[in-house]
C-alpha cells in the first residue's frame, strides 16, 4: 500500500513565516544595538579612565615635585650652615660614602612629616655644575620598606658648584596612601601606582610590593602616553575582561633613571561597568519575546482564517470525488478564497450538468440500439471501447471489491462517532476514518496504473509455490477435468513480499486462462526458479495459442477473444497491474498451434529454504 504522505500544514507555514519576518529583524536588531552599544560604552569607560588615570598622576607628580622643591629649600639652608660646608669642604676627607646626618626644618604637611623617615647630606667627588635632582624607589632591607628617595644638590655659596648632595628618603604608603586611596568610584574602581615592571607602589586591593603577573598587560599600560586598553586581565589575578584607563608620571620619570618609571592604572570590575547594559539587554529582550509572541498570536489567527476555508475547499473536493455533486459550497471571507469558493462552485454545477447530460446520451444510444440490432453490436463495441473509458473510465471495473472492506470500516467508525460522547475517542475514529478514506485513494491510484511499492508493514512473507497450488486447486474445482495433466517443477526459492490474494489472482488468472485454451485436454507445466535474488514462474500449456496481431493486445483493457459470456478482457490487465505494483516482470511466448508461456519474476526477500523442492505429475 502506498506510504501515506506528512504535510506541514498550511497553518504552521503562515505562523513560521510570521515569526521569521519578525523575529529575524528584531533579534537582529538587538544584537546589533547590544554590540554596538557596548563598544561605544567601552570608549566612553575607557576615556573616562583615561582621565582619571591623568587626573590621579598629576596629583602624584605634583606631590613628588613639591618634596623635590622642599628637598632643594632645605639643600640651601644646608649651604649655609657652617658646620655643614666645613665638613663638606674638609680637603682631609675624599670618601663621599661618609654621610652627615641633617634634621630639615619641618614642613606645614604632617603628612609629609611623617612620610619622611630619614635625611642625610654627602660629598661630591667632583666639583661640576649641573647636578639635578635624582628620585628613585628602594627596599630598604632592615625594614621592608619601600622608600621613595630623593637627592637634591648642595651648592657651594661663593663659587656655585655643588658639593654635596642632600638626601631625603619617605615612606611610599605614608607618602602616597592618602593620595591613592581616595580616589574610588563606584564599589570596585580605584587607581593604583605601578613602576614599569608592575610592581605595585601603592593600590587599595593589593600589597605594595607585588606584582602585576601579566607582562603583556603591563606592557599595554607602561607607554609613554596616556590612553586606555581592554585585556583579559584584570591586573588583580583575575582573567576576566577589563577596561584600563593608564597615565605616565611625566614630572616624576624625568627625575628617575632611564630605565624607570611610574604610571597610573585606573581600574573598575567589568561586572559593575557593564551591569545597566545587561539590565537593559533583559528588559530589551523581555520586551522582544513579548513581541514575539504578539506576533505567534497573530499569526495563528491569520492563518486560521485562511486555512479554515482551505480546508471546506478540501472537502468539498473529496466529495466531488466520491460522486456527490449535490452539495452547494458557501464560503464567504470577502478575498481571494472566496472567488475561488465561488469558481468551485460553478465547477460543481456545471459538472452536475455535465454528467446529467452524459447520461441522457447513453440513454438514447441504448434506445437506439435496442430498436436495430446491427447497429446495437456497432454501437456496443464504440460504447465500451470509448465511452466507458471516458466516462466510466478504466477503474469502475475492479474498484467496487478492493473499496468495499475500508468502506465497511468507514461506515462503523462514523456510526461509533454518532454513538460517542468521548472528544479524544472522536478524534481517533475520526483519524481511522481518513486513514481508510487514503486507503481507498491508494487503491485507486493502484488500480489505475499508478501503483507504488506498499508499506512493508501492510504486506506479508509469500510462498509463492503455495498460491500457485491454492489457484490450481480453484480452477480445478470449476474447469479442470481428467483430460488436462499438471506437471509441476518446484526448485528452493525464497519467499515474496506482497498481500497474499493479490498473488493468487494474478495465478487463478493465468491459469484459467491456459486451461480455457486448451480446451479441456493437453498438459499444464508449472515451474518455478531463483536466479539473482529474482523469484521466477513459468506456466506453460500446449493450447492453441495467441494469434500474433493479438499478442501485443494482451494487457490491453478490455482486450478479449472470448465471448460475451466469458470475460471483459480485465484479467490479463489486472495481472499486469498487480505484477508492477510489487516491481516484478511478467513476459510472454506464444506460437499458434504449439502452446503459450508466461513468465513472472518478483524480487526475494528472504533467504531459501532448502527442500521445498517438488517434482511431480497430477492427472
Amino acid at each position: 500500500m502506498q506510504s501515506e504522505k506528512h504535510y506541514f500544514g498550511l497553518s504552521k507555514k503562515l505562523v513560521l513565516a510570521i515569526l521569521i519576518t519578525g523575529a529575524i529583524p528584531l533579534v537582529v536588531g538587538l544584537t546589533v544595538s547590544y554590540y554596538r552599544g557596548s563598544s561605544e560604552l567601552q570608549d566612553v569607560i575607557g576615556a573616562s579612565f583615561q582621565t582619571l588615570a591623568e587626573v590621579s598622576a598629576s596629583k602624584v607628580d605634583a606631590k613628588i615635585g613639591h618634596l623635590v622643591t622642599e628637598g632643594r629649600a632645605a639643600a640651601e639652608r644646608a649651604a649655609a650652615d657652617g658646620a655643614v660646608g666645613t665638613w663638606l669642604l674638609d680637603s682631609g676627607a675624599d670618601s663621599s660614602e661618609a654621610k652627615l646626618h641633617w634634621q630639615p626644618t619641618s614642613t606645614s604637611n604632617p603628612i609629609m612629616d611623617s612620610a619622611l623617615l630619614n635625611s642625610w647630606i654627602t660629598r661630591v667627588r667632583e666639583y661640576k655644575s649641573g647636578v639635578p635632582a635624582r628620585v628613585s624607589i628602594d627596599l630598604d632591607s632592615d625594614s621592608s620598606k619601600y622608600l621613595l628617595h630623593i637627592s637634591v644638590p648642595v651648592y657651594e655659596e661663593k663659587k656655585g658648584w655643588p658639593i654635596g648632595q642632600l638626601h631625603n628618603a619617605y615612606d611610599i604608603k605614608k607618602l602616597f596612601d592618602p593620595l591613592i586611596y581616595p580616589i574610588r568610584f563606584g564599589d570596585t574602581g580605584h587607581v593604583m601606582l605601578i613602576d614599569q615592571q608592575g610592581t605595585i607602589i601603592s593600590c587599595p586591593l593589593l600589597a605594595t610590593g607585588s606584582r602585576i603577573e601579566d607582562d603583556s598587560l603591563v606592557r599595554q599600560v607602561i607607554g609613554e602616553q596616556a590612553g586606555w586598553t581592554s585585556a583579559k586581565n584584570d591586573g588583580h589575578g583575575k582573567a576576566v575582561f577589563s577596561i584600563i584607563g593608564h597615565a605616565p608620571l611625566g614630572g616624576v620619570n624625568a627625575f628617575l633613571p632611564d630605565s624607570s618609571s611610574l604610571h597610573m592604572f585606573a581600574w573598575q570590575d567589568s561586572r559593575e561597568i557593564f551591569a545597566p547594559t545587561r539590565s537593559l539587554l533583559i528588559g530589551v529582550s523581555i520586551a522582544g519575546l513579548l513581541a514575539i509572541s504578539l506576533l505567534v498570536a497573530m499569526g495563528y489567527y491569520a492563518s486560521r482564517r485562511i486555512v479554515n476555508p482551505i480546508r471546506r475547499l478540501r472537502q468539498e473536493a473529496s466529495l466531488i470525488a466520491a460522486g456527490d455533486l449535490n452539495q452547494p459550497l458557501m464560503i464567504e471571507t470577502g478575498d481571494e478564497i472566496e472567488e475561488l469558493a465561488s469558481e468551485f462552485e460553478k465547477m460543481r454545477l456545471q459538472l452536475r450538468q455535465h454528467i446529467g447530460s452524459l447520461e441522457e446520451k447513453v440513454e438514447e444510444r441504448t434506445q437506439k440500439l435496442i430498436e436495430s440490432q446491427a447497429e446495437r453490436e456497432r454501437v456496443m463495441e464504440q460504447l465500451i471501447q470509448t465511452e466507458k473509458m471516458a466516462a466510466v473510465g478504466t477503474l469502475a471495473s475492479g474498484i467496487g471489491h478492493e473499496i468495499n472492506n475500508p468502506l465497511y470500516v468507514i461506515t462503523g467508525l462514523a456510526e461509533a462517532i454518532r454513538d460517542e460522547h468521548d472528544i479524544a475517542a472522536c478524534n481517533k475514529y475520526g483519524g481511522d476514518i481518513l486513514k481508510h478514506s487514503k486507503d481507498i485513494s491508494a487503491i485507486v491510484k493502484n488500480l489505475s496504473g499508478y501503483a507504488r511499492p506498499g508499506r512493508h508493514d501492510e504486506m506479508e512473507s509469500i510462498d509463492v509455490q503455495e498460491k500457485i497450488l491454492e489457484a490450481v486447486s480453484m480452477v480445478k474445482l470449476a474447469l479442470l477435468d481428467d483430460a488436462i495433466e499438471i506437471r509441476q517443477n518446484f526448485a528452493p526459492i525464497p519467499k515474496i513480499s506482497a498481500k497474499p490474494e493479490e498473488i493468487q489472482q494474478v495465478f487463478f488468472n493465468i491459469v484459467r486462462n491456459a486451461i480455457q485454451a486448451m480446451a479441456g485436454k493437453g498438459i499444464l507445466e508449472l515451474t518455478t526458479s531463483h536466479d539473482s535474488g529474482q523469484v521466477c514462474i513459468r506456466i506453460r500449456d500446449n493450447g492453441k495459442g495467441i494469434a500474433p496481431e493479438h499478442l501485443g493486445r494482451i494487457f490491453d483493457p478490455f482486450f478479449t477473444t472470448k465471448g460475451p459470456d466469458e470475460g471483459e478482457g480485465m484479467g490479463m490487465f489486472v495481472v499486469q497491474t498487480i505484477i508492477n505494483k510489487y516491481q516484478g516482470t511478467i513476459t510472454l511466448e506464444s506460437q499458434v498451434g504449439v502452446g503459450t508461456e508466461f513468465t513472472i519474476c518478483f524480487p526475494g526477500h528472504e533467504p531459501v529454504t532448502e527442500g521445498a523442492d517438488s517434482s511431480e505429475d497430477q492427472g
